[in-house]
């Protein structure tokens, strides 16, 4: 674990190891405008994994149809002990997507969120309900109407253009019979927060998703920052997984980020599977470093029951 001494948004707190600055608050976000105000601002969370990240199912033409869901959530920063669960929602986006190759490219998806601005997406008891007529005509309509199964899966309609058809969407898989890599399952940074869960979709072809977490405990704020503080998590941003030929791992983060700039990490797996070891190289926005990912046995890369209460650092004297 570890102190904050300057401001980072998610990204940053993931990432990047910061400098030691004056101690402040982490990135807030700012006033949401009621149009873009999530329909269940505040509900809690439990299992946020749970509801973020990727479900699809083969559409018949060599490619697949699904959905992606991103959820924001917030949780206490000064509890103490620090608490992880349950954590307050705060925003999900929903894209729908039919890609025609491995990866998802530009136009294979629509984007929708749970706000009036954002298409009016349901998600209530179990069930995601999305209705969109495009006026167009580049533009497909949206129909969903998809309950959350026992075993994780969704299973409904799922319309989005030329296809309509009852679907049931689960997690990417290879459908193999070779046994799974030992890429597959949730890794953790170890620091910052940084997570991310690793699926193979066909022989040697792989997707996943990052979480970026501001874990209680690890956050110190400073005396200037009144409180009450929130930190803020977000689950199932897109990524983009290769595996070369000489067993080279790439992660890109934020790979499907239209602004600015995705973040790769380029390293290889221990002969047990259990660690990544590499760098991300000078890049973008991106400081070099070491880093060491570690397989976690849940979908989660935090321990509730592990959170200690850091103390603060004490910064040098400001020269200026």
């Amino acid at each position: 674990m570890r102190s904050h001494c300057a401001a980072f948004g998610l990204l940053a707190v993931a990432f990047v190891v910061p400098p030691c600055a004056p101690q402040s608050s982490v990135t807030t976000p700012p006033e949401t405008p009621p149009g873009d105000r999530s329909f269940y601002v505040n509900q809690p969370v439990n299992h946020p994994e749970a509801l973020s990240g990727v479900w699809q199912t083969p559409d018949g033409s060599g490619g697949a149809v699904g959905i992606h869901l991103e959820l924001m959530t917030a949780v206490s920063g000064d509890a103490d002990p620090p608490i992880w669960t349950p954590q307050s929602w705060q925003h999900l986006s929903l894209s729908i997507f039919q890609r025609k190759g491995s990866e998802i490219a530009f136009g294979d998806e629509n984007y929708f969120s749970d706000s009036v601005r954002g298409g009016s997406v349901l998600l209530s008891n179990g069930r995601i309900q999305l209705h969109f007529v495009s006026t167009w005509r580049d533009t497909p309509s949206v129909d969903l109407d998809l309950l959350h199964q026992a075993d994780g899966c969704w299973h409904g309609r799922f319309h989005r253009g030329s296809f309509d058809s009852v679907v049931l969407l689960c997690r990417p898989t290879s459908g193999s019979t070779i046994a799974p890599s030992p890429l597959i399952g949730t890794w953790s940074s170890g620091y910052g927060g940084g997570c991310i869960h690793i699926f193979e979709t066909g022989p040697g072809m792989f997707t996943g998703w990052s979480d970026a977490l501001e874990v209680p405990g690890q956050i110190v704020f400073g005396r200037n920052i009144p409180g009450p503080h929130q930190l803020y998590q977000d689950y199932g941003d897109l990524a983009k997984i290769h595996l070369a030929n000489n067993g080279e791992v790439s992660l890109e983060f934020g790979a499907y980020n239209p602004m600015c700039c995705s973040h790769r990490f380029i390293g290889k797996l221990s002969t047990d599977g259990s660690t990544l070891l590499g760098d991300f190289p000078p890049g973008p926005n991106q400081n070099p470093h070491t880093a060491i990912w570690t397989k976690v046995q849940s979908d989660s890369c935090v321990d509730p029951t592990a959170l200690q209460r850091v103390q603060p650092l004490a910064c040098p004297p400001d020269k200026n």
